[in-house]
């Protein structure tokens, strides 16, 4: 299959934008383990300021997308649609025959595990502000529930990334590296 050009020129916003969602989330789920024994140690705080940093990204990239129509936009995106999901299969298909599918941004498979990405680390990063704002001391049953959410969502993590990074892998080995595209001018 001959791989289609697309133009997926970021603007540096979106690179940094991109950056500090990868830098950040990957972060602060690498320190979850240092959180386990409440607000009063070090590791906690570092989690916490990481998943702060990381809902700051989010917000952002929340509202560059929703307001803007360039490469970030969330216009004609719609994960949930049934065109979505015909790409998608078609997609796992292509992928069946050994072959990379290629889209315009936000669609098929690439399209729904960017939106899986994105409403994973923004469920870590509302239910991780909601037990900073929390008292940790009076362990309320709200507090248990979201922390509960929280931990579901940090399962969802590594699938992201193992689909995320795949594909990047895949799309690397089958001659078209489009991890540079984020480094690059092209």
């Amino acid at each position: 299959m001959a791989t289609i050009a697309h133009d997926y020129n970021y603007p540096t916003y979106a690179k940094i934008i991109h950056l500090g969602l990868a830098i950040f989330g990957i972060a602060a789920y690498l320190t979850a383990e240092l959180a386990v024994d409440g607000n009063t140690n070090l590791g906690y705080l570092l989690h916490a300021y990481l998943g702060l940093s990381l809902a700051a990204f989010i917000v952002i990239r929340i509202i560059i997308g929703s307001f803007s129509s360039g490469t970030l936009s969330f216009r004609g995106w719609s994960p949930f649609s049934r065109q979505q999901w015909q790409l998608a299969l078609l997609d796992f298909r292509s992928l069946f025959k050994f072959q990379i599918p290629e889209h315009n941004h936000h669609q098929g498979l690439a399209g729904i595990t960017q939106a899986f990405g994105l409403i994973v680390f923004t469920w870590m990063a509302l239910t991780g502000a909601g037990l900073f704002i929390l008292d940790t001391s009076a362990e309320s049953e709200l507090f248990e529930f979201i922390e509960e959410l929280h931990e579901i969502g940090e399962t969802l993590i590594p699938l992201y990334l193992g689909l995320h990074v795949g594909a990047v892998v895949l799309h690397t080995l089958s001659g078209n590296p489009i991890w540079k595209r984020m480094f690059t001018s092209q």
